[in-house]
């Protein structure tokens, strides 16, 4: 009989344990690798159903401006750059609002972004057009959106351009930054003040103005957007990414989480919350009006 003392120095005793950790390390691979399996298949499937959702606002988009533009008159190039000329704020927004009605915002953001560079202050013919986006009289809904529309595309295109932007327009960008802060709590559509602010912060270099957990804060709110990646990179936000990445998981946000998990390429620092995926996935697909199975595990 070999005793307990002679058997941990064992050849075969220290052979066979050595055996049973290695096939329990295979067996928790094999299921790390099966996790990341599904969380692939579910991102597949977030990928199409947005690809899905793009293809088909694009068709529409095609269609209402092909039938617009057979009965309304574009509005002629030179007309925007007049405008831009002349620091008409107000009929620069005013003329923006209705081509946009027309055509759509796409369509026209390389001519908005030329014309911009003919002002001889961009940044502030941009801020003049702002002052509508808290409106003093209550608007329409619908109204409030296109005008809000058009806000958006200014601060976008004026990015683009990358204008001078002096001491006196900063700190009026500063200014109304705070003040469209204050007014976002009270907003019903919260989504789409949020991004005008967080354009607004980066267009006029702003980043610093509120403390981080209040960017972030806001960055929440508009995860979803296209324009998230590119807002959270220029206003330096980029070291905070994984505190980010995990107030949203937390916060049971799980597409907003992948989204930022793959940009960032941070997708080996946070394990598949495959559940929370699955929930995420199956309210987007609702949504969209589709019905798919979500793979189980």
């Amino acid at each position: 009989m070999v005793s307990v003392e002679n058997s941990t120095t064992d050849p075969k005793f220290l052979l066979a344990n050595r055996l049973g950790e290695i096939r329990a390390y295979s067996s928790s691979l094999a299921s790390f690798t099966l996790q990341w399996k599904d969380l692939e298949q579910l991102f597949e499937s977030i990928q199409s159903s947005v690809d899905d959702c793009f293809d088909d606002l694009r068709a529409r988009q095609k269609r209402i401006t092909e039938a617009s533009s057979s009965l309304v008159p574009p509005l002629p190039p030179t007309a925007l750059k007049y405008l831009c000329l002349n620091m008409d704020g107000k009929g620069l927004r005013l003329s923006l609002t209705e081509k946009i009605k027309e055509h759509g915002p796409f369509s026209i953001e390389d001519e908005v972004s030329a014309a911009l560079s003919f002002a001889p202050d961009p940044a502030m013919l941009v801020l003049d057009t702002l002052v509508v986006f808290y409106p003093r009289k209550r608007k329409h809904r619908i109204e409030l959106f296109d005008t809000r529309r058009t806000c958006i595309l200014l601060l976008e295109q004026l990015m683009k351009i990358s204008a001078k932007i002096g001491p006196s327009v900063t700190e009026k960008a500063k200014n109304l930054a705070i003040e469209w802060k204050g007014k976002l709590e009270g907003e019903k559509d919260y989504s789409t003040g949020a991004l005008g602010l967080l354009l607004l912060l980066a267009a006029y270099e702003l980043g610093c103005v509120f403390p981080v957990n209040q960017m972030l804060d806001l960055f929440e709110m508009v995860a979803l957007h296209a324009q998230a990646f590119e807002l959270y990179r220029r206003l330096g936000l980029t070291e905070r990414v994984s505190d980010f990445i995990q107030i949203l998981i937390t916060k049971r946000k799980p597409i907003g989480a992948i989204k930022f998990i793959y940009e960032f390429g941070l997708a080996d620092k946070f394990p598949p919350p495959l559940p929370s995926l699955r929930a995420g996935l199956q309210c987007a697909k609702r949504a969209n009006g589709k019905s798919a199975e979500v793979p189980s595990r």
